[in-house]
C-alpha cells in the first residue's frame, strides 16, 4: 500500500521530518500537561493524530479517515482504562457526549456547507470532541470555539497572501486541532 493514499501530503522527507517533530512537541506539552498517568497515553495518540493531520490538511488538503476513524476505539479504549484506574467513569461519559454531540454539530456543518466542510473534518471534529470532553465542558466549549476563531482569523491572511484566499480553500483541520491543543493544555 503507497503511505501517500495512507498519509496524503505526507510524501517527502521534509514533511515526514516536519511531521515527526510537531508530534513530538506536542507529545511533550502534553506529557507535560498529564505527568505519568494513565490518561496520557490516550493523549499521547491525540498529540500524534494532531500533528498528523495538521501536515495533511495543510498539504493534501485532506484529513486521512485511515488514521483518524481508528482512533476512535483506541482513544475509548485507552480513556476507559484512564477511567477505570482512576474511578472517572464521568469523564468517559463526559467525553462520549461531547464526542457525539461535536460529531453531530460538525455533520451539519457538512451538511450545510458542502464542498467547504467535509466528512474528514466531522469524523476529526467527533475524535477532538471526545478528547476535549474527557477533561470537561468548559475545555470543550473553548476548544471548539478556539478552532473556528482561530480558522476566522486566518480568512483575511489566506486572502492577503493568495490567490485561493476564499472559505473553502482554507483547510479546517490545523485550526481544530490548534483549539483543541491550546484547551487540553490549559483546561482543568
Amino acid at each position: 500500500m503507497n503511505s501517500a493514499r495512507v498519509l496524503p501530503g505526507i510524501d517527502s522527507p521534509p514533511r515526514i521530518t516536519t511531521t515527526v517533530i510537531l508530534a513530538a512537541g506536542i507529545d511533550a506539552a502534553l506529557a507535560w500537561r498529564f505527568g505519568p498517568n494513565l490518561v496520557l497515553l490516550a493523549y499521547l495518540v491525540f498529540g500524534t493524530i494532531g500533528a498528523v493531520v495538521v501536515v495533511t490538511d495543510l498539504s493534501a488538503r485532506k484529513i486521512p479517515a485511515r488514521l483518524v476513524f481508528p482512533a476512535y476505539p483506541l482513544a475509548v479504549a485507552l480513556l476507559a482504562v484512564a477511567a477505570a484506574s482512576q474511578a472517572h467513569w464521568w469523564s468517559l461519559t463526559r467525553a462520549a457526549i461531547a464526542m457525539v454531540a461535536v460529531a453531530g454539530f460538525y455533520l451539519l456543518l457538512g451538511l450545510a456547507f458542502a464542498g467547504q466542510f467535509g466528512i474528514g473534518d466531522v469524523e476529526l471534529g467527533g475524535l477532538l470532541g471526545l478528547y476535549l470532553g474527557w477533561i470537561g465542558w468548559s475545555a470543550l466549549a473553548t476548544g471548539t470555539l478556539l478552532g473556528w476563531v482561530l480558522a476566522a482569523m486566518a480568512i483575511p491572511v489566506c486572502r492577503r497572501f493568495t490567490d485561493a484566499g476564499g472559505a473553502g480553500a482554507l483547510p479546517a483541520g490545523p485550526f481544530l486541532v490548534a483549539g483543541a491543543l491550546v484547551a487540553v493544555l490549559a483546561g482543568r
